[in-house]
């Protein structure tokens, strides 16, 4: 890959116009145009060829920073195009593809260029654009599964792990046992080498937990319809399997119990005697039972600290002798039966050892219809029945 000079194409001149070397330079000299497309003068012109002639010497010597140095200040001069050639064969010989690629853009937009002379560039500028890179990785440790854009190559699928990839955006997913799995992006370009050197991080006992067992007690607020009711003491069982990692987000799916007092005033002066029974004993509460198939998306924020969004369906039932006051038309055999529950909330958890965490539900709120034979004047218990637990335990990973 030389550069080409003025004397050569002289001496083609000279061979396709039979006419002498002297007369065919000054042929070669005649069309030379400044980049502005202004004629130079014959100075100008004698200064460019010289110029031309210690570029093409320091090229020879290898010495490209030079001679790019004396191609652009030729070409700038009058030169002709064929400079912006050699200028670029220079950048490829310093491996300046990048530089190489623009100045043969420029070349090629030169008006009437030989065709030859076009595509024979055009080739280089293609090669240059499709040169393959060699991506090295390494893990900390070492030995960790590398996927390439979906795909394990057998000859290099532990690290550390050369490869050789196609000019373009990349993504490479790193695996290691008990490890958390780390994905990288990449663009390659231009034959460019590029490193990615990656510190795995190790799983804490949540992120490699699969089951995990807990208990909390906390204090549930009810919202009987339009009627509030007393706080009371609640207890939640619950218990989860993780089955599946996607980046940080880990997924579980389980159930929970939850088991809490209802109690309620009786404003509206309910004479709470059915038939027939007669008065009733205890109208006013009843244990509210809610069970939930359960599903989360949970976080680790810090080594020891994680959260996750629960989400729950279920059923929710009463437990009653019978029902009376503000929430229940008074009845001495009740048959309030089973409702549709819906549960959202929150958990964080702080784990103490590997296996043992605290827990803390901020806030757990249930939604269901309310129960059959409630109460709908002189004050309305029939609409949605909500209630909001907050709660603290402790669980066992497993």
């Amino acid at each position: 890959m030389s550069c080409r000079a003025w004397s050569v194409v002289a001496v083609a001149l000279a061979v396709a116009l039979r006419m002498s070397p002297n007369e065919a330079l000054a042929q070669a000299r005649a069309p030379a145009r400044a980049p502005g497309g202004a004629a130079r003068g014959a100075d100008g012109l004698a200064r460019a060829r010289v110029l031309d002639r210690e570029a093409a010497k320091a090229y020879a010597e290898g010495r490209y920073n030079d001679a790019i140095r004396y191609f652009e200040e030729s070409y700038r001069l009058g030169g002709p195009p064929f400079e912006l050639w050699n200028i670029a064969k220079c950048h490829v010989r310093l491996d300046q593809l990048e530089q190489a690629a623009d100045v043969l853009e420029r070349y090629l937009g030169t008006p009437a260029l030989p065709e030859e002379d076009r595509a024979e560039a055009t080739q280089q500028l293609d090669a240059i654009r499709k040169k393959p890179s060699v991506v090295t990785i390494a893990t900390q440790p070492s030995g960790a599964t590398v996927t390439l854009d979906g795909r394990v190559r057998a000859s290099s699928a532990k690290t550390p792990a050369s490869l050789l990839v196609s000019p373009g955006a990349h993504t490479v997913l790193l695996t290691y046992p008990t490890y958390v799995p780390q994905t990288k992006s990449f663009d390659a370009s231009y034959g460019r080498a590029i490193l990615l050197d990656v510190a795995l991080r190790e799983e804490s006992q949540r992120e490699s937990t699969l089951l995990t067992l807990g208990g909390d007690v906390g204090v549930m607020i009810p919202k009987l319809g339009s009627v509030g009711g007393n706080v009371h003491p609640t207890l939640v069982v619950s218990g989860s399997y993780r089955f599946a990692r996607l980046g940080p987000t880990t997924f579980r799916a389980g159930a929970m119990v939850m088991l809490t007092g209802d109690s309620w005033d009786n404003t509206v002066g309910s004479t709470n005697v059915a038939a027939p029974c007669g008065k009733l004993d205890s109208p006013r509460s009843a244990t509210a039972l809610s069970a939930f198939a359960t599903g989360s998306a949970g976080w680790e924020l810090f080594p020891r600290l994680s959260v996750q969004a629960l989400m729950g369906l279920g059923v929710a039932g009463y437990l009653a002798g019978d029902l009376g006051g503000d929430v229940f038309v008074p009845a001495c055999s009740p048959s309030p039966g089973a409702r549709p529950d819906l549960m959202v909330g929150g958990r964080i958890d702080y784990a103490l050892t590997p296996m043992v965490h605290l827990s803390v539900l901020p806030l757990v709120l249930q939604v269901q219809p309310s129960f059959a034979g409630t109460r709908s004047a002189p004050v309305d218990a029939s609409g949605v029945w909500m209630r909001a637990t907050i709660a603290l335990g402790a669980g066992i990973d497993l």
